[in-house]
């Protein structure tokens, strides 16, 4: 299952966001040594985790977080526009549907697991709940071609870079009916993953 936790809704899911922040700690400070991110010792946070972020989170049965990726608007200055601008060759875009993803990380458990297809599904069924035509990104190169294999319809922003010491690249993430379908086949998931949807169909 999929919640997304926002400005309206985060007080209720304190402990949900503890426990993601908690877990970005293990994957990009313990792993990647972005130790100048960490908070408290045990959280991973950066000025864009504030009111206007929103937290894509993957959920099982008991609450625990899987993983999970954050949302911002691009409307504001975000991480492309403000610590990447020199990735894009045009203009930074910038787009009330159009929202900023970062900090993707799925638990080492749980890496191609249902929960990992779920996100991804929730990348398009989110978009498209919103209104959204894309997201834009940062990403490792390799990572093109797995996610094209999904269904990922992927625009490139720039040519690549190569930041401490690993290849990146800004991309365009575009949301569409097309791209969901093709997603959700590849996955294997014709439900809605997005709690919201779902606590929806049990009420109705």
């Amino acid at each position: 299952m999929i919640r997304v936790v926002h400005s309206g809704n985060k007080s209720r899911f304190a402990k949900l966001l503890d426990r993601q922040f908690r877990l970005r700690h293990e994957i990009f400070v313990k792993g990647r040594g972005w130790n100048e991110f960490e908070v408290d010792g045990i959280y991973e946070k950066d000025p864009y985790d504030d009111e206007f972020t929103s937290y894509v989170i993957a959920v099982d049965q008991s609450d625990n977080v899987a993983g999970g990726f954050r949302l911002y608007p691009t409307i504001l200055p975000h991480m492309l526009s403000e610590q990447f601008p020199n990735l894009v060759d045009r203009h930074i875009i910038q787009r009330r549907d159009l929202l900023e993803l970062t900090r993707f990380a799925m638990r080492k458990t749980e890496r191609r697991s249902s929960h990992y297809f779920e996100l991804l599904l929730a990348i398009q069924e989110h978009g498209l709940a919103e209104g959204l035509m894309g997201y834009t990104s940062v990403i490792n190169t390799l990572r093109i071609p797995v996610l094209q294999s999904f269904g990922f319809d992927i625009e490139p922003l720039g040519l690549p870079q190569t930041i401490d010491g690993e290849t990146v690249i800004a991309v365009l993430f575009h949301v569409s009916e097309d791209c969901f379908s093709r997603v959700r086949k590849a996955v294997n998931i014709h439900t809605s993953v997005l709690e919201s949807t779902i606590m929806e169909r049990q009420i109705a």
